[in-house]
Formats: structure tokens, C-alpha cells, sequence
């Protein structure tokens, strides 16, 4: 049985060509976002200056950094993301 949440939201999408890749096909769906992310990603945060990145300590630690969001919205860092400044840069490696 389709819930009315589920029945609206496959309401707003449509099908697109399938795609094949030898055994495989996919059938991508495509539609808009009917609400905002809950979340800001580091790119976006680090350009609208509300999020820094900086080392724990003045001695530093190579795998950690401290990051300090100054507003109300949630960033989202995402594993392979590279932070660039501090003493070294470095990749991100979990979101």
C-alpha cells in the first residue's frame, strides 16, 4: 500500500531513458527538491565565513582538526573533501 507522503513525492519525478552497462540497466529518476538540505556543505559554510578550520593545538595533529561553526545551520563535511590551509592540508576521510 502507497502512503500519501510516498504517493506526492513519486508525483514530482520523472523517468528517464534507461541506461545500460552490459548486464546492468538503470532507470534514472529525475525531479526537484521539494524542500532545502538540512544541511550547508563545507565549500558553501567556509565561503559564507561562518565555519573555520583550525589545528587542535599549536603543536598540531596530523589526522585532527577543530572545526567551529558559528551559525544555527548543520555543514556537512564529506569523506575525500580536501581542507586546505592550517599547517598542511589535508583529505577528509569519513563525512
Amino acid at each position: 500500500m502507497m502512503t500519501p507522503a510516498l504517493s506526492s513525492r513519486l508525483a514530482h519525478l520523472t523517468l528517464q531513458s534507461v541506461q545500460h552497462c552490459r548486464n546492468l540497466a538503470v532507470f534514472p529518476l529525475t525531479g526537484q527538491s521539494l524542500s532545502e538540505p538540512p544541511h550547508v556543505l563545507l565549500a558553501d559554510a567556509l565561503g559564507q565565513g561562518f565555519l573555520t578550520v583550525e589545528e587542535i593545538s599549536k603543536g598540531g595533529s596530523v589526522p585532527e582538526l577543530a572545526v567551529v561553526n558559528d551559525s544555527d545551520h548543520f555543514v556537512l563535511l564529506l569523506d575525500g573533501e580536501e581542507v586546505a590551509g592550517a599547517k598542511q592540508n589535508r583529505v577528509l576521510n569519513t563525512t
